[in-house]
């Protein structure tokens, strides 16, 4: 879509381009956005199926509820029917959709503390899964601040470090390198030449401020150069302005073998210092005299013209220094960083050198890439880590492809033209300072500050958010069991309710819910970015990793049950039983909560650690006992009577008996 209109490449991506191009993609890019809401997770649609299974089991069992508690106990069918939708209740884990929506919206709040703006929540859930981490090189390792670092022609060079003055010699380079270059650029090389040209020639007859270019053939796909057409003394005759790519620039001129042989090696010694090298070349174009009124009708392609080849400037962009420390944590954490650049080969693997990217020298180029098919780019990327002299389709294909291969990629871009990768990748990631609006717009995520490490830091916290998720959800799961057990079992055995409707409102609206969201404040577990990420595909909510939470309620039932048995054969009153195995219940979601926190550690590990949430949880849980037991008329409603200091002991005795259950589990998991 946005390749019919001007392509801007990295290698010398210009600004006036870019503003081109940006007017008619932004339009067309944020249409496609507005026209489309943002599609539902892999996680949210794993949880909506799940939900809808459990509502079908749900149906079931509430209707079995109903006709046993009518038919086979004999109780009123109002009771029964409420019963059973209570019952319905218990099972359908509706905690889940309270998790996904604070846990990532929350998520995206930590993130953006981390100067890392959201645009789309989904972006949050995929950080924790991200295998690969696509860079460009210019403004995310380096910190995108140029300046010119030498001039070469075919004959000399010359470095401004320690220099007084320009010689005449380079005069001209400078000149026409300023003259290819608009006069106030947006882009940072095309101010440093445009610095530099000012500095040293100032005074002399080569600085041509406001003067306008008659036409202008902009970056290409097919040609890495741009050309400013100026007028000149003579009607007929136009001055040309180029700069570009030096391979593009010296075809231009149509240079014989052994010059574009000289001018490629002055390119890779350049180069391989890390510095971005332009060619620069001059030309002349005598055209008819346009009528008045009307323009010369300028040659369909800049290889119609006749260029001079002037020389290369050379830029440097120095890397920004927190770069080698976030690639470091990236290898640590199993995500493989790929350079995805414009620049010359030897630029690119200059700078991968200076930041510790990668040891491996080979790098593959966008020539090499159009020249192999799927299956064989694919084993080559399994060796290179530098992608070189790309131009916009060949990022696209990178990102498709290795998505195909199963990766999930995060992709960083600022310019008009990166848009069509943003979009592609699991994550795009803009920058926010030197952004265009467009690759903004395609983006998931927003750097604030265009730094590196912002990217780890994300990263790391969607590794935490993923974490939360799953202990947050083995404890919505492994709860659920015995609210379930208890308005079951009851009926089946022809025992009095245990669980009356009230009892499972509160439990599944109120203490469960508030419950589940202690588990967003959980710390980041140690190691957090020392193990690989997570396969796409492992759900919170498959069976393997929830057997775990079911085998903890299943015993926590069986002991309140049990105690139920013992209670009743004690002569305890219908009240007073339902007291104390309700308060264990409520008490035992804690033990819940602290056993799900770490699956590695006892219990009563997790008491001492640090969540914000958690003791006033436990607190907000006794005094909410407090009321229940305490306030007659609630206690009435409730169904509920005091147990006494008998049904204290019975209690905590139960809660001892679920403390062991749950290291038992624990411990069985474990080996």
């Amino acid at each position: 879509m946005l390749f019919a209109s001007t392509v801007v490449t990295r290698g010398v991506g210009l600004a006036q381009v870019r503003a081109t191009a940006a007017h008619t993609a932004v339009g067309r890019i944020g249409a496609d956005l507005a026209a489309t809401t943002e599609p539902p997770s892999a996680l949210q649609q794993r949880s909506r199926k799940l939900v809808r299974r459990l509502g079908a089991g749900a149906l079931v069992l509430a209707s079995a509820q109903v006709l046993l508690g009518w038919w086979w106990n004999g109780r009123p069918l109002l009771e029964s029917l409420l019963t059973g939708i209570a019952l319905a209740m218990a099972i359908l884990p509706e905690e889940i959709p309270v998790i996904l929506t604070v846990f990532l919206a929350l998520g995206a709040w930590r993130i953006s503390r981390q100067k890392v703006l959201t645009r789309r929540i989904t972006a949050v859930e995929a950080l924790g899964a991200i295998t690969v981490l696509a860079v460009d090189k210019t403004g995310t390792l380096t910190v995108n601040r140029m300046a010119v670092a030498g001039l070469a022609t075919a004959h000399a060079q010359f470095t401004p470090e320690g220099a007084t003055e320009l010689p005449e010699e380079f005069h001209r380079l400078a000149e026409f390198a300023m003259l290819a270059t608009p006069g106030d650029p947006f882009d940072p090389m095309e101010k440093a030449i445009q610095h530099f040209g000012h500095q040293w020639l100032a005074g002399t007859e080569h600085i041509h401020d406001g003067r306008e270019p008659e036409f202008e053939y902009a970056l290409s796909g097919e040609i890495l150069a741009m050309t400013r057409v100026f007028a000149s003394n003579e009607p007929a005759q136009h001055l040309l302005a180029t700069k570009g790519a030096p391979e593009a620039v010296a075809d231009l001129c149509h240079l014989d073998a052994a010059r574009q042989g000289a001018i490629r090696q002055q390119v890779e010694a350049m180069a391989e210092h890390g510095l971005r090298v332009l060619g620069v070349a001059r030309g002349r174009w005598s055209g008819a005299p346009a009528a008045p009124g009307t323009t010369p009708a300028w040659p369909h392609s800049q290889h119609d013209f006749d260029f001079e080849f002037l020389g290369l400037v050379a830029l440097a962009d120095p890397p920004r220094p927190e770069v080698p420390a976030a690639l470091a944590e990236c290898r640590r954490a199993g995500v493989r960083v790929l350079m995805m650049t414009g620049d010359h080969p030897a630029t690119a693997r200059a700078i991968a050198r200076q930041v510790g990217l990668s040891e491996r020298p080979e790098v593959i180029t966008g020539a090499e890439l159009e020249a192999l098919d799927d299956a064989a780019l694919r084993r080559r990327l399994q060796h290179v880590d530098l992608c070189a002299r790309l131009k916009p389709a060949h990022k696209l294909r990178l990102v498709q492809l290795l998505r195909a291969s199963g990766e999930v990629v995060a992709m960083t871009g600022d310019g008009v033209n990166d848009a069509p990768a943003l979009k592609a990748a699991d994550v795009g990631i803009a920058m926010g300072e030197r952004g265009t609006d467009v690759a903004r717009e395609a983006a998931a995520l927003v750097l604030l500050d265009d730094s590196f490490a912002r990217i780890v830091a994300a990263i790391r916290q969607g590794r935490r958010i993923d974490d939360n998720i799953r202990k947050a959800t083995r404890f919505v799961f492994a709860v659920h069991v015995p609210i379930i057990a208890l308005a079951l079992v009851p009926t089946l055995l022809h025992w009095p309710v245990l669980l009356l409707p009230v009892h499972i409102v509160l439990l599944e609206l109120l203490i469960d819910p508030a419950c589940s969201i202690v588990f967003e404040a959980e710390p980041e577990a140690d190691g957090l970015m020392e193990r690989p990420p997570r396969p796409i595909a492992d759900s919170p909510f498959a069976a393997a990793p929830l057997l775990q939470s079911v085998l903890q309620g299943l015993g926590m039932a069986a002991v309140l049950l049990a105690g139920q048995a013992w209670l009743v054969a004690q002569g305890w009153s219908e009240e007073q039983g339902r007291a104390v195995v309700f308060s264990t219940l409520v008490l035992g979601v804690m033990l819940l909560i602290w056993a799900n926190r770490d699956l590695s550690r006892p219990v009563w590990h997790g008491v001492t650690d640090r969540n914000p949430w958690l003791w006033r949880m436990a607190a907000a849980m006794v005094l909410l006992l407090a009321a229940v037991l305490g306030l007659p008329w609630l206690r009435q409603v409730m169904g509920l009577a005091m147990p006494g200091a008998g049904g204290l002991a019975a209690g905590s005795g139960l809660l001892a008996m679920c403390v062991v259950w749950l290291e038992l589990v624990r411990r069985f998991r474990s080996h």
